[in-house]
């Protein structure tokens, strides 16, 4: 019996802009040399390495995740946008995906960047899968702060009607 497989959630390329630097055919090719079976890139408020990253990681044997980190702005910290993870599990979320970033970038742009309401996760949320682990999600950022009621919110809430 063999061991499960890593599978990467959260990988930003060159076309993060922001904060990724490693290009998409080195990124898969590694993956690839790691065996693992898939990986998420999910670069930051955009979808434009979608094209490179889906031939190259098909090309390879990988099951290209498709996704995207956005600044989600809430009530709560309406100043200082924390980061969400959000993944397409089928044709809807991808529609939904680039209905968000579309948005953001055309209602969204506070803070001097695009961001997305939190409460476009509702109208847009169906068939994606969101993931907010790190230190700036909304979790990690209540607890963080010491706001564990706040935290523990988030933990519990469900963006979806």
């Amino acid at each position: 019996m063999s061991s499960p497989a890593f599978v990467h959630l959260r990988i930003h390329s060159d076309f993060s802009m922001v904060d990724g630097l490693a290009k998409v055919k080195p990124i898969c090719q590694r993956v690839a040399d790691l065996n693992m079976p898939a990986m998420a890139l999910t670069d930051e408020m955009n979808l434009c390495g979608l094209v490179r990253y889906y031939q190259t990681a098909r090309g390879l044997g990988i099951k290209p995740l498709i996704g995207c980190d956005f600044n989600v702005l809430s009530p709560d910290w309406p100043d200082e946008p924390f980061r969400l993870t959000a993944l397409a599990m089928n044709e809807t979320g991808y529609k939904n995906l680039t209905e968000l970033i579309s948005a953001a970038y055309l209602a969204g742009h506070r803070c001097g960047k695009p961001c997305i309401d939190q409460a476009w996760l509702q109208q847009w949320g169906e068939g994606l899968l969101l993931l907010s682990g790190s230190r700036d999600g909304d979790v990690g950022r209540g607890l963080l702060r010491n706001q564990g009621v706040t935290a523990k919110r988030y933990f519990l809430s469900n963006p979806f009607p």
